[in-house]
């Protein structure tokens, strides 16, 4: 059966997933199709992204790209420049990559300059929702990170990068709700592979999913699998990995 709702909240990353240029443009064209929240690539994607969104244009499905993902390894000037570029082409929003090094040195001020004339680029004219790395830091740090977001007027985060970083629990998000639900927006990323599992952190607190089986989570079909035998990518039959 066609679930909307969890359509609704599922985010595409194609990018991410070791595709060829046609699956990529498939996933996207069906993202539109079906509705999806958000379909967020890499700047490389973006004509590919918007070309895709003429065609298949609904009303809600908002389109993003990567800065400095995922460790925020970029120096500011070139995230300024890429910045700069999504706001150009019309984008709705950018995934960011904080300067987790220099977080974790303990140098929050130049994370948090980097951040500042991000935005200052940005002139509101999209979101911007940066990392916070649940999964690999203490919850000490997280609130460090989520207070510096709402400093800076930042509404969003996204709970962790995905592409195999961890396994995104339940209590985390719990933990992010109650403390600043009233002031951030949550986007899950990092391994929800069932319904059962996206359920309970929507009722935890989470709003949306960066996810790649959202079909299949959906109830409306397959997704892409990659093959670590084969190295291949396709869809096919869901088939869970240790």
């Amino acid at each position: 059966m066609y679930d909307h709702e969890m359509i609704a909240r599922a985010i595409l990353s194609p990018f991410t997933s070791n595709l060829n240029h046609e699956i990529a443009r498939r996933e996207t064209a069906d993202g539109f199709r079906h509705g999806v929240r958000s379909i967020i690539v890499a700047p490389g994607q973006v004509d590919m992204i918007k070309e895709v969104e003429k065609e298949h244009h609904n009303g809600y499905t908002r389109t993003g790209m990567t800065i400095g993902y995922p460790y925020g390894g970029l120096t500011a000037s070139y995230k300024n420049y890429l910045a700069e570029y999504a706001v150009g082409k019309g984008l709705d929003e950018v995934d960011v990559g904080v300067n987790i090094t220099a977080i974790k040195s303990g140098n929050f001020e130049a994370a948090r300059k980097e951040l500042e004339d991000l935005l200052r680029t940005v002139n509101g004219k999209l979101n911007v929702v940066p990392l916070v790395w649940m999964v690999r830091i203490p919850f000490e740090l997280a609130d460090r990170i989520c207070q510096m977001y709402i400093d800076l007027g930042i509404t969003s985060i996204k709970t962790s990068p995905g592409i195999h970083f961890g396994d995104m629990r339940v209590e985390h998000i719990e933990y992010l709700a109650r403390h600043y639900a009233d002031k951030l927006t949550i986007e899950v990323a990092g391994r929800v592979r069932s319904r059962e599992k996206a359920e309970a952190m929507t009722l935890a607190g989470a709003s949306y999913y960066h996810i790649s089986q959202w079909r299949r989570i959906g109830g409306i079909g397959q997704d892409i699998q990659f093959d670590f035998g084969t190295k291949q990518a396709a869809f096919g039959e869901y088939t869970d990995r240790l």
